[in-house]
């Protein structure tokens, strides 16, 4: 009986682990492909990181000091004045970057600790964001220990709707803020031109396009540790660029885990 019931299961076994495999290549491929065109070589706009001009030094320098535009808006006189239309995109990036802290349960158990990794998609994208993708084993279930302090945050609705926020200020304020910059019309030619000629324009809109694609990677494993089947929202998880991941972490049932701590 006992050879019988492993005869059954290798097969399902082996089928897994070749799935997981293949998953694990696509990202790897991905990563490599993204290092390699976007900051490698000089197919794309502007020079590459091998060939670094002061000039795209200051302008991330200037963008980071703009973070979340909190220093245009308290002191407007002493940041640096950029480009209203690649502050809101920078803006987004990072608010997008940031999302995929809510999956930081996904780090339990693993050999890797996730907490790198997701500090570094915040600073640097898909450079860190896809590797952790294909260092981390699949994790359905969670120990029984209680939430940590940044579990907890990453668990509850306050971090997707702060981002969520940060996400549409920066929508606004590419539209709308410093009148010099001309309408919206005149920002979106202005941005179109920044995309085509500027490496870290159009890098952002790359970092924009893997999020989008790689967004809803961790979605399964999150749904069957919560014991979840929502096909509608899976799909919503995995196509809708950013906000469907905003609606279904504000939708997902609470791990058991948290539940038994609040008791």
């Amino acid at each position: 009986m006992a050879s019988k019931r492993a005869y059954e299961t290798e097969p399902h076994l082996s089928g897994k682990s070749t799935v997981n495999l293949a998953a694990k290549g696509l990202v790897w491929l991905a990563w490599l492909g993204y290092v390699g065109y976007l900051l490698l070589s000089d197919l794309p706009p502007g020079p590459s990181l091998l060939h670094t001009q002061p000039e795209t030094i200051k302008e991330a320098l200037d963008l980071s000091l703009n973070f979340w535009l909190v220093l245009p808006a308290l002191l407007p006189n002493v940041a640096p004045v950029l480009n209203p239309a690649l502050e809101g995109l920078f803006n987004v990036v990072v608010a997008w970057g940031l999302l995929f802290f809510c999956f930081f349960i996904d780090g339990r158990r693993q050999k890797v600790p996730m907490l790198p990794f997701l500090i570094g998609t915040a600073f640097l994208t898909n450079v860190f964001y896809l590797p952790w993708l294909g260092l981390r084993q699949s994790q359905t279930e969670v120990a029984d220990e209680p939430l940590t302090p940044l579990e907890k945050v990453a668990e509850g609705p306050l971090l997707p709707c702060i981002l969520s926020g940060v996400f549409l200020m920066s929508l606004l304020w590419a539209g709308l803020v410093r009148p010099e910059f001309g309408g919206v019309a005149d920002r979106w030619a202005e941005l179109k031109y920044l995309v085509g000629t500027d490496r870290l324009a159009y890098s952002f809109t790359v970092d924009l396009l893997f999020f989008w694609a790689f967004q809803g990677w961790l979605v399964g494993d999150d749904m069957a540790r919560r014991g979840w089947v929502n096909p509608t929202m899976a799909w919503v998880a995995r196509l809708v660029p950013f906000f469907g991941l905003v609606a279904y972490f504000l939708s997902r049932p609470p791990l058991e885990v948290a539940s038994q701590q609040q008791d």
